[in-house]
């Protein structure tokens, strides 16, 4: 979808392809979840330059400094090309005009999208990513540009042992502690709440580690004496424990935002039931199968 283009371009010269491509994506969901890692990958992989704008990046103290700024940005973009140009927090950007909204943050939306349609420049190798945790905030001009909406939602139980596989890599786990055991006391995580929650248990076993080392220099025979080696450190049970009731899941299913943004792919999103069972990225949902089958 995104990275195609960027590293064959020769297969889109012909055809409708080479006259209309998709350059904008829209990646949503729950907060912690790795919509701004994934971003990043996709222009890595690509090989591509990547743009990284936030809403102080546009919004200025002047007015016309912001449509300046937006004009800039993708000129940047056409030159470095192929470019990702990735708008996090998109909603702080896009918000839904309304007549409430000052002219001034109407005319920059005017002019991003006037941009972003290319109608001052060709726009070849240059896509527009944004991601959000509130895409029912954004303004609908906005979500016609971004045709491909794709879910980003909580690890399943498997994403969850990969992430934890990853976290604890180079930790020395003791007895009953593996990542499939902590993968199913993990439901409802967020890929971020996975790794504070590893951080935490590797904390603990530190701080565990160095009163042990105290109590031994206490302890030792005279002032000459050396400090004691310490003992590779070993996450044990106890400190997982621990781990899981400091840092708990930052959502859960029953959480207002959580059900909102669900409802919202159902009606919007690539997996939404009005177009056919979809699977979505991160929800441990089987190749092909859907929300009903699971």
């Amino acid at each position: 979808l995104i990275t195609l283009p960027l590293l064959r371009p020769d297969l889109f010269a012909t055809g409708i392809l080479a006259k209309h491509h998709i350059g904008g994506v829209l990646l949503f969901g729950p907060p912690g979840t790795g919509k701004t890692m994934l971003a990043r990958a996709v222009a890595k992989e690509s090989g591509s330059a990547v743009l990284e704008v936030r809403g102080s990046d546009v919004f200025q103290k002047y007015v016309g400094e912001g449509e300046s700024t937006v004009r800039a940005i993708f000129s940047l973009a056409r030159k470095v090309s192929p470019c990702v140009i990735f708008l996090d927090e998109v909603d702080a950007i896009f918000a839904a005009r309304s007549g409430e909204k000052a002219q001034w943050s109407r005319t920059i939306i005017n002019q991003f999208m006037l941009e972003w349609d290319g109608l001052a420049s060709a726009n070849k190798g240059v896509v527009v990513m944004g991601a959000t945790n509130r895409p029912f905030d954004l303004d609908d001009a906005v979500l016609r540009r971004m045709p491909r909406r794709i879910l980003v939602d909580l690890p399943g139980l498997e994403e969850r042992k990969k992430i934890l596989d990853l976290h604890l890599k180079g930790e020395i786990l003791g007895e009953g502690v593996t990542t499939e055991w902590l993968a199913q006391r993990t439901d409802h995580y967020s890929g971020s709440d996975l790794k504070h929650m590893c951080v935490t248990a590797a904390l603990s076993a530190v701080q565990e580690q160095e009163i042990l080392d105290l109590e031994a220099l206490r302890n030792s025979s005279s002032a000459q004496d050396s400090a004691p080696s310490s003992p590779p450190r070993v996450v044990e049970m106890r400190h997982v424990e621990g781990a899981l009731q400091e840092v708990g899941p930052s959502c859960s299913d029953g959480m207002s935002s959580l059900v909102d943004l669900r409802k919202w792919d159902d009606e919007y999103g690539e997996g939404g039931k009005r177009r056919g069972s979809k699977p979505v990225w991160g929800f441990g949902v089987g190749s092909g199968g859907g929300k009903e089958d699971s």
